[in-house]
């Protein structure tokens, strides 16, 4: 695959933080481990699965004369390239509170053996050979399992949740919910992320041919069913039945930031969970938050997965089933709720306006003759952006440095661009803001990039948040798109103005079109573009 500059830069700020993450540990490592005490034995293995493929594992055992009787288990699973190392310092953590800890390498990945295969049936059956061994070979108290992991150590949690019966509790920090929503939501690939992941896959990895399969389909647009199906196999979503059954509870996190599994995808995978639940939601890329921890620092993210094991898996009351369960990071400090907030329209803080210039139309909408449109061209670069993937939203979620825009630098031929009136409050946001546009009939394929941003008194936008959809083929009715922006924690400060920005391009999202295209949006008395807003007083 050739990258361009661009993606050239963004991988090797990728390769530098996944080889950082498996690097040795630091050098206050020694003093860590001398604080866990001589209260468990390492054992570095090689377990075969239940096709014999072996599979790089690290086990940490309690000893007997601390820790009697069977003993409570967590099994840790590798992000995506890393290894069985990855763990490290919070299996010790676990371990010298006497849980047993398997971290181990999945196939195709580290020295392991085997393909890579995208949590298929071989992951599945692995993660049932681990604990079948955990159950011969250690003083395992079979009722009390669980499993946690990073990005796809997550997703891979989640789905041995709903096959083994055997796990009890799962934590998935920065996973999936619905695997095809994440890489071809709405339609639209996520090009950034997808090539990273498939070349850092080669490289660090031994990919299954399938999945090249798979992705060749994607870019091509081809059989793009097929790619729905694997990728649904692969979704916690589609087994969500089989987890309900037996009310196993489930803890997830994700960030705000986060490109690759933004926390929309989720949402849907948490709310239709029926057990005990909760949803930890940050300011942060993917897998950020998740970071500090893996080398023994602060890390909020951790801290709430030991409390969550501590009181799932060794009954400890540490107020984990009293805590609201869904929680969101803001500036005002972490917020905690029983339900996401519900969506607001028609208030002020709601009401869109539209800057460019309207103009008539004859264009027909099977119901009136004429109309107001908002045209502009499409496929080509207005100013607005989500940034540049990675490093800006690395800069926000680290050093508080958003993405900003003098919104009069958006070129309204490329863009169509709303407003509200000044705020008269403050207005906080909690959530996933919503948009409502009425897209004309068009010829071939088209993309909708929606921007939301902050303005204030000097012109300058701050990203709030932002979200895409795709149209394949042409359409030859009026449609009304409603598209829900990702997630986000934020406040809005009083004065200030909320901005709509509709444009075509954007650097995270393959463009469907090739060519220039004109963009036609409906602006009369019963198709206008709407905001709802999850707000909280």
């Amino acid at each position: 695959m050739t990258l361009n500059r661009s993606h050239r830069y963004l991988f090797a700020f990728f390769l530098l933080f996944t080889v950082h993450c498996g690097s040795q540990q630091p050098e206050n490592y020694q003093l860590q481990a001398d604080l866990w005490g001589d209260k468990f034995e390492t054992q570095r293995l090689r377990i075969p699965s239940f096709d014999g493929t072996e599979l790089a594992a690290i086990l940490f055992n309690p000893k007997e004369r601390d820790f009697p009787g069977d003993r409570p288990a967590i099994i840790f699973v590798n992000s995506w390239s890393l290894t069985e190392d990855e763990y490290d310092v919070q299996a010790r953590k676990f371990a010298a509170k006497g849980y047993i800890v398997l971290s181990y390498a999945t196939r195709g990945f580290s020295s392991s053996e085997g393909l890579v295969s995208v949590a298929g049936p071989n992951d599945l059956g692995d993660v049932s050979a681990m604990i079948d061994w955990l159950d011969a070979h250690t003083r395992l108290d079979v009722s009390k399992i669980g499993m946690a992991g990073v990005s796809y150590g997550a997703g891979i949690s989640l789905m041995a949740l709903a096959h083994d019966a055997r796990i009890k509790t799962a934590v998935a920090m920065s996973g999936w919910g619905n695997l095809e929503q994440s890489l071809y939501g709405r339609d639209t690939i996520r090009e950034v992320w997808l090539n990273l992941l498939l070349i850092s896959g080669k490289i660090l990895g031994r990919l299954d041919p399938e999945i090249d399969t798979q992705v060749k389909r994607l870019k091509a647009n081809t059989d793009v069913d097929a790619v729905r199906s694997w990728a649904t196999a692969r979704s916690p979503l589609t087994y969500i039945d089989k987890i309900n059954a037996r009310g196993a509870p489930v803890f997830v996190a994700n960030s705000y930031q986060d490109a690759l599994f933004p926390p929309l995808q989720m949402r849907e995978f948490y709310e239709k969970l029926q057990g005990p639940k909760a949803f930890y939601l940050d300011k942060g890329v993917h897998a950020s938050s998740a970071i500090p921890g893996l080398f023994g620092l602060p890390s909020p993210i951790w801290t709430e997965t030991q409390r969550w094991f501590d009181y799932w898996l060794k009954g400890i009351d540490n107020g984990v089933s009293e805590q609201s369960p869904i929680s969101f990071q803001t500036e005002r400090g972490r917020e905690y709720f029983d339900q996401f907030p519900t969506l607001v329209n028609k208030q002020t803080s709601t009401t869109l306006k539209a800057v460019n210039e309207l103009s008539d139309s004859n264009v027909d909408t099977n119901e009136l003759s004429a109309t107001k449109i908002l045209a502009f061209t499409g496929n080509i670069d207005s100013g607005a952006t989500s940034g540049i993937p990675l490093l800006s939203d690395t800069a926000d979620a680290t050093l508080n440095v958003p993405v900003v825009k003098q919104l009069s630098q958006i070129d309204r031929r490329y863009a169509a661009i709303y407003t509200t009136e000044p705020l008269p409050r403050s207005t906080r946001l909690r959530g996933a803001p919503q948009i409502k546009i009425w897209l004309a009939p068009h010829t071939g394929p088209i993309q909708m990039v929606v921007y939301l941003y902050d303005r204030d008194a000097w012109g300058r936008g701050t990203l709030i948040t932002h979200g895409v959809v795709s149209r394949r083929a042409s359409d030859t009715s009026p449609m009304e798109l409603s598209l829900d922006l990702n997630i986000t924690g934020y406040d809005v400060a009083a004065g200030h103005r909320l901005v709509v920005v509709t444009d075509t391009r954007d650097p995270l999202y393959t463009n469907p079109a090739s060519d220039r295209y004109g963009v036609k949006l409906i602006q009369d008395s019963v198709r206008i573009t709407e905001m709802s807003l999850p707000q909280i007083p």
